[in-house]
């Protein structure tokens, strides 16, 4: 099986060309060669263990920096992931009730879709959530009910059953795998399309072998482990029974008395006393045999074998993907409703030039902390190349951060942080800031960070989304000049939108002069940044301020001179 996760396979994609279409056509969805080649969430853990099972009173819980490191990579890649802050935004998103759906969310922030209809389709179903209450409402009971037992379901998952004392984890983690099915029938039909087909694959999953052998008996045969009903009357098997001690432990004592109740009932001869010390005999190896051997037996023989049942069976694994899909939708939704801030669906569509438009943008990061945050509005359609200048601290990594955060949001089809929004489908984004170079590096700074923005440029195309905060640094004014220059309008002639932050103002003003790309600053009222970012280019610093701020102005350093008595 391919080593890719992804938005696993019961993600149907759709035909149609536009969500009216999907609405108008849905006997049938049909997966896309990127469905039929990506891995279900279960099978993925059973490699790397992300989703960690606790005490039996602990929920589940998501290992989010191993997901990320092992997580494979789509549109963007780890250095960005790390530059934006990824686990951070997933953290500020996250109102998944289970384990399994937050890790469904953060594949999704690591690895946002490129498909238009997948991504509508989502969109027309978290449209129908916040429309249909009694839908709403039922998914919601569907996931708590999932969630209270997923801890047991991810001990057994995970190997984490005792040898000794397999049997309560056992049936709990079978009782969790119940509620999958358990309150399906009380689920309202889903008109959107994207969430008709999640719960088509749980209903597909009901009934099924594996959901059998969690309701009732399961029996080892020649052709593996079966339910109840897959075997015939005379079919050589042997049931299952998952717990210590059975009936045959109490054949020992009745064989023990069966002399003194023969003798009170007076018929027949005598039997021999061995009777009596064959009956001890019995109990004692019973007991032993079902203290020790028969749980070490029956996890090998029935226990490992079922649970590699239920990782690599497709209905279940699909049906385990589903809930996940389920709860990352309640999540999305909740996020939205529950945000101080103005959301919206945005407009995405697949045109062949990237273009990123937003009224009232804001981060989704630090808008959740921060009540005052400012919003802004942000036209990158046909821009190209866009220059932000301005001192530090005046809010430009915060619009960079806040773009690539809701592009990713807008690709994995969920609610932005905006009052209205219009996004092109990115086929990567790619975020560069400074890195100091290392030892193993022969070229030095410069080498290293131009390194990276070769690889980003020749992996480039007019959908990609760049942003750049400064560029050929480590070098001369006058070579840095020269090359950002040149790498910029070989950027510009791909198509794409790249957007540099910068303080080098001389290179905008060419730029301008050219008439190529557009020229953002961070907007200031005396020494105070307003953190709104308007036209124009800022061609001055405000370093003093800061030196003052951090307190090694020049007064600073002279005072602390004095003190030592250096002057």
């Amino acid at each position: 099986m391919p080593g890719r996760w992804g938005r696993a396979r019961v993600f149907d994609r759709l035909d149609g060309t536009s969500i009216q279409k999907m609405k108008s056509s849905r006997e049938q969805t049909v997966p896309s060669k990127e469905d039929q080649i990506v891995t279900p969430l279960i099978v993925s853990n059973d490699k790397n263990k992300f989703i960690t099972s606790r005490g039996h009173q602990t929920p589940a819980g998501l290992n989010r920096k191993l997901f990320l490191q092992q997580c494979p990579l789509t549109v963007i890649d780890g250095e960005s992931l790390k530059l934006i802050q990824i686990l951070r935004l997933h953290k500020a998103m996250d109102h998944t009730q289970s384990a399994t759906g937050s890790a469904v969310l953060l594949r999704s922030l690591i690895q946002p879709s490129t498909d238009l209809h997948y991504i509508r389709s989502k969109q027309e179903s978290l449209s129908e959530i916040l429309s249909n209450d009694k839908l709403r409402q039922a998914l919601q009971d569907f996931i708590h009910e999932y969630s209270s037992g997923e801890n047991a379901l991810y001990r057994f998952f995970n190997k984490d059953l005792y040898a000794l004392f397999p049997y309560p984890d056992f049936k709990r983690a079978k009782q969790a795998a119940l509620a999958i099915t358990k309150l399906l029938p009380r689920i309202p039909a889903a008109e959107s399309s994207y969430l008709g087909a999640l719960l088509s694959h749980l209903r597909s999953y009901r009934g099924s072998s594996v959901d059998q052998m969690m309701q009732g008996p399961i029996y080892k045969t020649f052709q593996g482990l079966k339910a109840g009903k897959e075997v015939g009357f005379l079919t050589p098997k042997l049931k299952f029974v998952p717990r210590r001690f059975t009936r045959w432990l109490l054949a020992g004592p009745a064989v023990a008395l069966a002399p003194q109740i023969q003798n009170k009932m007076g018929f027949g001869p005598s039997l021999t006393p061995l009777i009596f010390s064959i009956g001890l005999a019995w109990t004692g190896l019973y007991a032993f045999y079902s203290l020790f051997i028969k749980p070490v037996r029956d996890t090998g023989n029935f226990i490992k074998p079922f649970r590699e049942k239920c990782v690599y069976n497709n209905a279940f694994s699909r049906a385990v993907d589903a809930v996940g899909l389920i709860d990352e939708l309640l999540a999305l939704h909740l996020f939205a409703s529950g945000s101080p801030d103005a959301t919206v669906l945005p407009k995405v569509t697949d045109e062949r030039h990237h273009f990123f438009e937003a009224w009232g943008l804001k981060n989704p990061v630090l808008a959740r902390d921060k009540t005052d945050f400012v919003p802004n509005d942000v036209n990158l359609h046909g821009a190209r190349l866009t220059f932000v200048s301005g001192p530090n601290s005046g809010g430009k990594t915060t619009l960079c951060k806040s773009i690539v955060h809701n592009q990713l949001l807008a690709q994995m089809g969920a609610y932005v942080l905006a009052e209205k929004a219009a996004i092109n489908i990115s086929d990567m984004i790619r975020y560069q800031a400074p890195k100091f170079d290392g030892l193993q590096d022969d070229e030095g700074r410069f080498g290293t960070e131009l390194s990276r923005t070769r690889d980003i440029f020749y992996a480039t195309s007019p959908k990609s989304l760049v942003i750049l905060d400064e560029l050929a640094e480590g070098t001369t004014y006058e070579e840095k000049l020269q090359e950002s220059h040149g790498i910029l309008s070989d950027f510009y002639t791909i198509g794409n939108n790249t957007v540099l932050v910068t303080h080098n103002h001389s290179l905008a003003e060419r730029f301008m002069d050219e008439r190529k790309g557009q020229c953002l600053m961070a907007e200031f009222k005396g020494d105070d940044p307003t953190y709104k970012i308007i036209p124009g280019i800022s061609r001055v610093s405000r370093s003093d301020r800061v030196v003052k701020k951090i307190n090694f102005s020049q007064a600073d350093r002279h005072r602390y001179m004095q003190a030592k008595g250096y002057i």
